[in-house]
């Protein structure tokens, strides 16, 4: 399964990732459905994905260990993401989608780093043919290339007056929307074609917060932060339900 037409649509029907930063790091934000979507790799490195959950254990154990054992052998300096995303999940990806024999990894990846002494924050979206796009203050995966280009739209044309972890996950919140409506009307055609001429952009923020609620019905917003504030060489902690009810407690 190594054309591009054999894997969008295993992978378009995903819970889109928003990662955004805030005034105290970065946050990744999703909705799923049961599993688990965002994972801890190392101390300031955070990863979600959309797509074969098989492939998605896979690989972040992949990430995980090779975080791990670079720390161990080397030093924690040495675990970056440019390195886990250059040398290790982008040519691993990249083989499996261009090898003749074999299945494809059916995969996105967005993974987010909290650089030392300040430098290095960013995110990192990997596609699931092995190319990689970097972003330092935020970045999306989606189900379709659309969804992805307007949550991106949606993101540039926000007034955002404050940056706090409330306001960044709101803002996280309405862009999952964004591409996650863009997502489920492409699953329901039959080709890009007629996706794009039925696509239409949800930008109204009640109509966005409506949708959201319903989603809410059969989802959970799962949202994590690497930290800068946090008194540990971990940077990672998942949002409690506290903070997410913070930010929707005006909209349900």
């Amino acid at each position: 399964m190594n054309l591009i037409g054999g894997l969008k649509p295993l992978i378009t029907g995903g819970s889109p990732v928003v990662g955004l930063r805030y005034d105290d790091g970065l946050l990744l934000v999703t909705i799923g459905r049961g599993q688990r979507k965002i994972f801890e790799v190392h101390d300031r490195i955070a990863l979600s994905a959309i797509g074969h959950s098989a492939d998605i254990e896979r690989l972040r154990m992949m990430a995980t260990d090779t975080a791990s054992v670079q720390g161990f052998q080397s030093s924690v300096d040495d675990v970056t993401l440019h390195r886990l995303t250059n040398f290790v999940l982008g040519p691993t990806i990249k083989q499996s989608f261009e090898a003749i024999f074999g299945s494809a990894y059916i995969i996105k990846m967005l993974l987010a780093e909290l650089g030392a002494r300040g430098e290095g924050d960013g995110f990192i979206a990997l596609n699931y043919d092995g190319t990689v796009q970097s972003n330092q203050d935020r970045e999306v995966i989606g189900g379709t290339h659309e969804a992805e280009t307007a949550m991106q739209n949606y993101l540039s044309a926000a007034e955002v007056s404050e940056s706090s972890l409330t306001a960044a996950l709101q803002l996280a919140l309405e862009t999952w929307v964004v591409g996650w409506e863009l997502g489920v009307q492409q699953t329901e055609t039959d080709s890009d074609e007629e996706a794009n001429e039925g696509s239409e952009l949800t930008t109204d923020k009640e109509r966005l917060h409506e949708v959201l609620r319903d989603e809410l019905q059969a989802g959970e917003i799962e949202g994590a932060v690497l930290e800068t504030s946090r008194r540990s060489n971990n940077k990672f902690r998942l949002l409690t339900s506290d903070e997410i009810d913070a930010a929707i407690a005006d909209w349900l």
